[in-house]
């Protein structure tokens, strides 16, 4: 069990399993340990893990889509800030006035400068319990939440490469929020020639990829896959907003992804929280020829700090770097 789950595992007394919502849980058995009502998480690969080991009242979206209002919430710190603004106004919009929200995080996940956040839902919170680097707080909703409208936190921003210039659309919780991150504008910089047929963008955040490829080629089939909930909603609202099309939905690296691909293009994944994961992108690369066509091409971009190369020599055909800077490399294999 991780850390966070440990905590909680030692306080099990302070839980009511009667109308309880668990909020971004992570993929180990603390679930086992609590009677619960809910259980929602963001996260494919942990709602696919969990219902894979046969727990039930799960659920995965870009929201929390019961009307009930819980008298007790358990929820599990985010990555990032900006994301947990948006999770304390989901979350506090479920609750009952009167109902408890519990914090759980780490401390270097940031759990002392945000905990004071928790004044957005009550006027007192309280820690109420410290170990394995962690912290647990509680709080009492004392303050009224506005009805939650999750379109009411996205942003959008224009992007070019080339000729072209489209709008992306991003919300808290997404890839590079609210701005093109550099990796993917030199990879927009250097896609070579789109292919007709079958594409896929893997891990497509908001969809800026995947977008400016349907741009590129409007006789391409661009399918987009993510394991978070919000950057499969944010990349739906990318491809509308320029009205283009494509196929958006979740998979759990490439599990999900049935059949082959005429190309293959990704800023993959390598974060995990505030740890380096670079398992996601090495699976991703190892299983990649069997999801694409004779000589179907793969661009991929990376920090150059990451040893990508050897994976991509190894699994492809032609290996190559395009281009390179300071900081991020791109490389192109074949199958």
């Amino acid at each position: 069990m991780q850390n966070t789950s440990q905590v909680v595992a030692r306080n099990l007394n302070l839980f009511d399993g009667s109308s309880l919502l668990i909020v971004g849980m992570p993929d180990d058995d603390l679930l086992s340990q609590l009677d619960y009502t809910q259980a929602f998480t963001w996260d494919y690969a942990v709602y696919s893990t969990l219902s894979q080991a046969g727990f039930t009242n799960l659920s995965w979206g870009a929201e929390i889509e019961s009307d009930q209002r819980y008298k007790q919430v358990l929820m599990f710190m985010p990555k990032s800030k900006p994301e947990l603004d948006l999770l304390f106004a989901m979350v506090s919009s479920k609750m009952a006035m009167g109902a408890e929200l519990l914090l759980v995080g780490a401390k270097k996940e940031g759990i002392n400068s945000v905990a004071k956040k928790l004044t957005s839902v009550g006027d007192q919170p309280e820690k109420l319990d410290m170990a394995r680097h962690c912290q647990l707080w509680s709080v009492i909703k004392t303050v009224e939440s506005k009805p939650f409208v999750l379109d009411d936190w996205l942003e959008e921003y224009p992007y070019s490469a080339a000729e072209d210039t489209l709008t992306a659309v991003s919300i808290p919780g997404v890839f590079s929020h609210g701005r093109l991150d550099d990796a993917t504008a030199l990879l927009l910089d250097n896609l070579g020639k789109i292919p007709t047929g079958r594409i896929l963008d893997f891990g497509c955040g908001c969809g800026v990829l995947g977008a400016m490829i349907a741009k590129r080629n409007p006789e391409a089939m661009v399918e987009m896959v993510d394991i978070n909930a919000l950057s499969l909603y944010c990349a739906e609202k990318t491809l509308a907003r320029n009205n283009l099309k494509g196929k958006v939905y979740p998979s759990n690296g490439l599990r999900d992804v049935t059949g082959r691909f005429n190309a293959v293009f990704t800023n993959p994944p390598f974060h995990s929280g505030v740890k380096t994961n670079y398992s996601i992108t090495e699976t991703f690369i190892r299983t990649l020829p069997d999801h694409m066509t004779k000589n179907a091409p793969l661009r991929l971009v990376a920090n150059s700090f990451l040893k990508y190369s050897p994976l991509i020599d190894a699994a492809l055909e032609r290996y190559a770097v395009v281009t390179e800077n300071t900081k991020f490399r791109v490389y192109k294999a074949f199958r």
